[in-house]
């Protein structure tokens, strides 16, 4: 056979195969009609690429005038990716104008989000390219985005220098804020150095980058632990510089424990040393939760061991409340009440008879710890039951401050139904004239 009809041939089912993946929606008089990939005047690439017998239904679709994109969301990706890679440059972009001529709306955005996920696969500058030139913003929001995505960390810094030299007029600082800290956190995965640098000349919104300065400097850390923490501290001046420290001190530790533990111990005495320990302690705590509760209990610092077992107990709290207490019992007395006081009103909010099941197995000190927090948790839902459990408390301190507090809400929400708890409860006559007092206006 002749191979110019061979060619033809090809060209002609490649064509149809397009127009049925695709499809495309027409006029609402001809909804039930057959489906095609391309809308123009009939005078576009693709049209010519989809030629069909003289006076064919599908001639004359792809002849009509307000043909739009179909519903392309509802074809499988390696289906699509398939139909895109066999079209050139020219009908992708083509295919993209048509998009940018759709009516803004919640379709519209699954539409080109779906179809820039498969371009950027096979060509990722190129789709960004044509991403800007979406009018609408959150259509070219969903658009970019889906190219930044796609991309791989390889590509991360060409997209990101792309985006950083478009004019202010076709992105928002918004948008261009998050689009490059998308990139940065990607390219930092492959080459956490050149991510710095790129960093390095957005100094003037620093301010908007903390967690990606943050990841990079983990991602460096853990390749070269001096030169990831010497890069944080030459960001101390900014606003940036604890995130990336916190970040470096992570990636040194997934390199070097011993080192990078040491490192921090011998630091936290202030306030950025302490929150460096407590997310050194949270990172730990995430890989070895054991190891986290060792290093944290030998912290040289009083008000930083307290931080950070604060930080392990509310971790504890959200797989395992009543684990979390329990730990946090076990403290010395010097870091257990607030500590112990956060796991409980976890467990409290959560499930309050639980936690007071709990209480009722405690004594001493720790119980009344515990019921410190636990009465407050429960003044909003209960302020009569809160009440009964506050008396309770044998600690005066702790006992005043709590019917202190349950006492002025109570007054505040329901006069009549505190002041007649407080006149008809076990009280001293002096402790009900304090509490009665607290009566709003009396």
């Amino acid at each position: 056979m002749d191979s110019s009809i061979v060619r033809a041939t090809l060209l002609l089912a490649a064509g149809i195969f397009v127009g049925v993946v695709i499809g495309v929606t027409i006029s609402p008089a001809r909804r039930t009609a057959s489906t095609v990939v391309q809308a123009s005047d009939g005078g576009s690439a693709a049209t010519a690429n989809l030629r069909a017998k003289s006076g064919s239904r599908l001639e004359s679709e792809m002849e009509h005038p307000n043909i739009l994109l179909g519903n392309i969301v509802t074809v499988p990706f390696q289906e699509l990716f398939g139909v895109l890679s066999a079209l050139s440059p020219q009908q992708l972009n083509e295919l993209a104008m048509q998009l940018q001529n759709l009516p803004a709306g919640k379709e519209t955005n699954a539409k080109v989000a779906v179809f820039f996920k498969a371009w950027a696969h096979l060509d990722p500058v190129a789709a960004l390219r044509a991403a800007a030139g979406f009018k609408i913003s959150e259509t070219k929001t969903a658009a970019v985005q889906s190219v930044i995505t796609s991309a791989d960390a390889a590509q991360a810094k060409t997209l990101a220098k792309q985006i950083q030299e478009w004019p202010a007029d076709v992105l928002t600082r918004e948008q261009r804020n998050g689009f490059l800290s998308s990139l940065l956190m990607k390219w930092s995965d492959l080459d956490p150095v050149g991510a710095a640098k790129f960093f390095d000349t957005m100094q003037a919104n620093a301010m908007h980058f903390h967690p990606e300065a943050s990841v990079i400097a983990q991602n460096w850390a853990a390749i070269d632990p001096s030169a990831a923490i010497e890069w944080a501290r030459s960001h101390s001046d900014t606003q940036g510089f604890q995130g990336a420290m916190n970040g470096a001190i992570n990636g040194w530790w997934s390199k070097d424990p011993g080192a990078a533990e040491q490192y921090v111990a011998t630091r936290a005495t202030d306030s950025a040393g302490r929150q460096m320990a407590s997310t050194l302690a949270s990172y730990i705590f995430a890989k070895d939760p054991e190891r986290a509760k060792e290093w944290v209990g030998k912290l040289p610092d009083l008000e930083t061991r307290r931080q950070a077992e604060h930080v392990l107990v509310i971790q504890m709290a959200v797989n395992d409340p009543r684990d979390a207490s329990e730990y946090a019992a076990t403290l010395p007395p010097d870091v257990r009440e607030a500590t112990l006081g956060g796991a409980i009103n976890y467990w409290a909010t959560n499930d309050p008879a639980a936690a007071g099941e709990w209480i009722k197995g405690l004594s001493g000190p720790t119980r009344d710890e515990a019921l410190g927090t636990y009465t407050y948790s429960l003044l909003r839902k209960d302020p009569n039951a809160a009440a009964a459990w506050a008396v309770t408390i044998s600690d005066p301190k702790i006992r005043d401050k709590s019917l202190n507090g349950i006492a002025a809400f109570w007054l505040n929400k329901d006069p009549a139904a505190a002041s007649a708890w407080i006149q008809n409860s076990g009280l001293s006559a002096a402790d009900k004239r304090r509490l009665l007092a607290l009566t709003p206006g009396g």
